[in-house]
């Protein structure tokens, strides 16, 4: 930590609430970005020392389900639009999550970010969540959710009775956080300080805005986001100003931070706290970490993070060359063209209008993916035909490993969990020992012989009507056949969660857990690291971390 953030911490939190929080250091991520669930807050508390406390997503007295994917893009390098639309799982379910964890590695207080669309929603939220609070953040800002953020933070009644209402019930640190488009920044300021307010969090996203693609079509499923990033630091520096002018209140500045160029600039505008949070996308938990020691050693480097030529999610457009059943349900979606990737990596395929999902490919030098039915955006895939337009992005994530000179390699997958695997056996066939590759329905006569010619060594196994995970059992029966051969083998899964946890389990009999690789199926909605929605349970992110991790349910 250099001497100069940590002396202006420690003097502007002095005498105040925050200060009787034991807070370590200044820094912090912010609300909505990253610590999301209750693993990742763990994690991140755990191993990111010069994160001094931990803000969680904004959370609401009943579970939301926010905007269907897209739901973040970088329209320039370092500058994202988003709508995530504040999911959550309710109050309840995330204390129910979170109390097992805490307390948090060091001691780090835990500041949980609430929502409502009043006083009194605001109030019961506090109340759910207060055991496992140190502290409040009151959303008051978000640009793009009806009925609540800025539209409550807009009336300044509403703003002065969710706070008193908090201060009445509450001793712990009460801070607003406050949208740039609400105007007047000082007004606001001096009336939550007036309402009994300890901080204030300057600033939520700006806008909202529209980001469209090279059609000029908007990208995001909510059409409207919030703009972060390094556009909006300059309306963040002065608004910290206005803000610090008026009340001699604690201030959390964030919004573009991406060096200790920005921190500083912050800082002599009247900032305490700094969140960072759009410099992180894209980065591994490991990065993450190495970012926030680099930024609070004594001579930190003045770069900026946004020095990319591309953004993390720029688009390809393409066109579909053929559209294939393969299966009840399931079809193999072939495109014109695609960039280069890695078995394990994964794209997000997007149809304007319909959403965006993310898909392993079975091969990358004709881009091709299997697709299951599941539900509206795949229902629409299913109906593309030759010639229609598509837009891809990606690679995303970390694949297998490649396996050393030598080395035996068991494939293991399930449905379309069976793509990496295909693309893996192309790429290493020589390793290749054993194939065991299952489906809940017969597949076509076509596409078994193709999957055959790609992949050496292959037992394809179709579930009886009546007793699903067929192929784990064949795989039991082989590994008790030849531990030998599994006990000297790596092995690459991929496949629906249920199924792998069993097969995990038949494995770990011959094969060390440091040679199983799994090619995780989490949910993904952002591909970068932002969101966190695919937390594991150990409080890796699937789609920066992984998806192939070791084994761990």
């Amino acid at each position: 930590m250099t001497s100069s953030f940590m002396q202006d911490f420690l003097e502007r939190v002095k005498g105040t609430r925050l200060e009787q929080l034991g807070i370590s250091s200044p820094f912090t991520i912010p609300s909505g970005i990253v610590t999301t669930v209750p693993s990742v807050i763990a994690r991140i508390a755990r191993e990111v020392p010069e994160i001094g406390f931990i803000t969680t997503k904004t959370l609401s007295i009943h579970p939301r389900e926010g905007y269907r994917e897209p739901i973040l893009h970088e329209y320039f390098p370092g500058c994202f639009v988003n709508a995530v639309g504040i999911p959550g799982p309710g109050a309840q379910a995330f204390r129910a999550a979170m109390e097992p964890l805490l307390p948090l590695h060091g001691g780090k207080p835990l500041l949980v970010s609430i929502m409502g669309n009043s006083p009194e929603e605001f109030l019961a939220c506090a109340q759910e969540l207060a055991p496992i609070a140190d502290g409040f953040e009151l959303n008051l800002s978000c640009p793009h959710v009806k009925g609540a953020g800025q539209c409550v933070g807009s009336d300044p009644d509403a703003v002065h009775n969710i706070i008193a209402a908090l201060r009445a019930e509450f001793e712990k640190p009460i801070i607003p956080k406050l949208s740039p488009n609400l105007g007047n920044i000082p007004e606001v300021a001096v009336l939550c300080r007036d309402a009994g307010a300890d901080g204030l969090a300057l600033i939520n996203t700006v806008g909202p805005g529209i980001a469209c693609d090279e059609d000029g079509q908007p990208i995001l499923s909510n059409v409207a986001g919030g703009v972060s990033g390094a556009a909006v630091l300059p309306i963040g520096v002065k608004a910290v100003a206005e803000a610090a002018a008026v009340v001699n209140l604690p201030i959390i500045a964030m919004g573009g931070i991406s060096s200790a160029v920005d921190v500083t600039a912050y800082a002599r505008a009247g900032a305490a706290l700094f969140g960072i949070g759009s410099a992180l996308a894209g980065m591994t938990t490991a990065e993450i970490a190495s970012f926030f020691r680099s930024l609070t050693c004594e001579q930190p480097p003045k770069r900026q993070m946004w020095n990319r030529t591309a953004t993390l999610t720029e688009y390809l457009k393409t066109t579909v060359k053929a559209n294939i059943p393969v299966a009840e349900n399931m079809f193999k979606l072939v495109l014109e063209r695609g960039p280069r990737s890695a078995p394990g990596r994964f794209f997000f395929l997007r149809l304007p209008g319909a959403g965006e999902k993310p898909f392993s490919p079975a091969s990358d030098e004709q881009p091709e993916y299997l697709v299951r039915t599941v539900g509206p955006f795949t229902a629409s895939l299913e109906l593309l035909k030759p010639g229609d337009s598509i837009f891809m992005r990606g690679p995303y994530g970390r694949g297998f490993p490649p396996p050393p000179a030598g080395a035996r390699l068991i494939l293991v997958g399930g449905g379309t969990g069976v793509a990496p695997l295909i693309m893996a056996a192309r790429d290493w066939s020589e390793a290749v020992a054993k194939s065991f590759f299952g489906f809940s329905r017969p597949v076509s006569t076509e596409f078994r012989a193709e999957i055959a010619a790609a992949v050496p060594h292959l037992e394809i196994v179709i579930d009886p009507e009546d007793r699903p995970g067929e192929v784990v059992r064949r795989l039991g029966e082989d590994v008790a056949k030849d531990p030998q051969l599994y006990g000297d083998s790596t092995v690459f899964l991929c496949g629906p969660a249920a199924m792998m946890r069993t097969a995990i389990e038949v494995l770990s009999a011959a094969v060390p857990t440091s040679r199983m690789f799994v090619a995780r199926e989490d949910l993904m909605r952002c591909g970068i690291g932002v969101c966190g929605s695919c937390g594991t349970p150990s409080g890796l992110r699937s789609c920066v971390d992984g998806p192939v991790l070791p084994p761990e349910w």
